[in-house]
């Protein structure tokens, strides 16, 4: 059974626990934002810069993790976000935005450094059961994301900016067990040279361009909504354990949806779920940032279930295309979906500050509009003799 494979749930806890404070983010940005005067355009700047980094610097870590012990990467990971978070938050209670600023992006790094081993270790169970052990890792990290923005918002009007520090130390005993249950990643000489001999098959243009499109409109329509929507409800003059509640509500729908839509696609075929999915999001994510009452968190956990749903499957039709080092491939899929997302927050930052939320938390929904219509250009998913699916443009 897998949620016993002591490797797995180590990973799989850590990632819970580093995702739970890098979803805190956009509360803690929208937290500090009154109190130092940050506008719309500020907030979803530092919100992107955190991003870009843990984005930019996955390759490099994945590529690192591929040839050396990964295990140290994720340890050191998870304890440098969870110490760098604390700092800032720490410091951010002077009132001076750079002594907030520097910590908050730096620790991003310790993200980029855990997200490539973490992966790698989860598909790494013996075969047949990559993408099992893939499901549980990034089940607990949306999980995570999902528990992160609530948890903040409730400390934060609660006991203050003080008691985010004192949660850090709950992951001490979780990077103990990641060092103990990972065994050395290191593989051989050998091994490395004939992973890195592998090569994709022939990819058509357009596919690859399709699959870009889809991966990097899809990480801006998830990055646009989470990181605004703290800030849209602080607007309307929600406290912060209720904007950072519906926060949690997508968070945890896109946990839900992710779980679901993985086996969906198995079954019914990754393009009609990846686009199905995306063209049902739209709807709710027009009428999220106009809806009132027990309608907001409805809206939210259907929004963050249907831009969830397709996460998982974009992951695995991109590392199907950079077969060779696991972490490497990892990172470069993961790290680009991350920068994507970062991009498009600084454009809807820099539009709020212009249009107003409504409208640009409105436009999310054309940006999802557009990452659906990339996934029908996608090739159709077959089921071969042995029963898996590949995709026929792509092999």
């Amino acid at each position: 059974m897998l949620l016993r494979h002591p490797r797995l749930m180590a990973v799989s806890l850590a990632h819970f626990t580093i995702d739970v404070f890098n979803s805190m983010s956009p509360v803690l940005l929208a937290f500090f934002s009154q109190p130092m005067g940050l506008t719309n355009a500020q907030v979803g700047l530092a919100a992107s810069l955190y991003t870009l980094v843990a984005s930019l610097f996955q390759p490099a870590f994945g590529w690192l993790t591929d040839r050396y012990d990964g295990r140290w990467f994720g340890v050191a990971g998870l304890l440098w976000t969870l110490s760098l978070l604390s700092l800032a938050v720490t410091l951010g209670q002077t009132g001076v935005i750079w002594l907030l600023a520097i910590p908050f992006v730096l620790a991003a790094f310790g993200s980029a450094a855990f997200h490539p081993q973490g992966t790698m270790n989860a598909t790494s169970l013996g075969e047949g059961r990559q993408a099992s052990g893939a499901s549980v890792f990034f089940f607990f990290g949306q999980m995570g994301l999902g528990l992160g923005p609530a948890l903040a918002g409730l400390i934060l009007g609660g006991v203050g900016p003080a008691g985010i520090p004192v949660l850090a130390l709950a992951g001490l005993p979780v990077a103990v067990w990641l060092a103990v249950a990972l065994r050395p990643t290191n593989p051989s000489r050998g091994k490395i040279r004939q992973a890195l001999s592998r090569r994709a098959p022939p990819v058509a243009a357009s596919v690859l361009l399709a699959l870009v499109g889809l991966a990097g409109l899809r990480a801006w329509a998830n990055f646009g909504i989470a990181t605004f929507l703290p800030k849209f409800y602080q607007d309307q003059g929600w406290g912060p354990a209720s904007y950072g509640l519906v926060t949690s509500v997508l968070m945890m729908g896109s946990a839900i949806g992710g779980v679901l839509g993985g086996p969906a696609a198995d079954r019914w075929g990754r393009r009609m779920i990846v686009a199905g999915t995306l063209f049902a999001a739209v709807p709710p994510l027009l009428f999220l940032p106009v809806a009132d009452g027990a309608a907001v968190f409805v809206l939210a956990a259907v929004a963050g279930a249907l831009l969830g749903a397709s996460q998982s499957i974009i992951v695995v039709l991109a590392q199907a295309l950079l077969p060779g080092g696991k972490a490497t491939a990892s990172g470069l899929t993961l790290g680009f979906m991350f920068a994507s997302g970062a991009v498009g927050g600084i454009i809807n930052g820099w539009m709020a500050d212009r249009i107003g939320l409504t409208l640009t938390l409105q436009s999310v929904a054309l940006v999802a509009f557009g990452a659906a219509m990339c996934a029908l250009a996608l090739p159709a998913t077959r089921t071969t003799s042995s029963g898996a699916e590949t995709e026929r443009s792509m092999v």
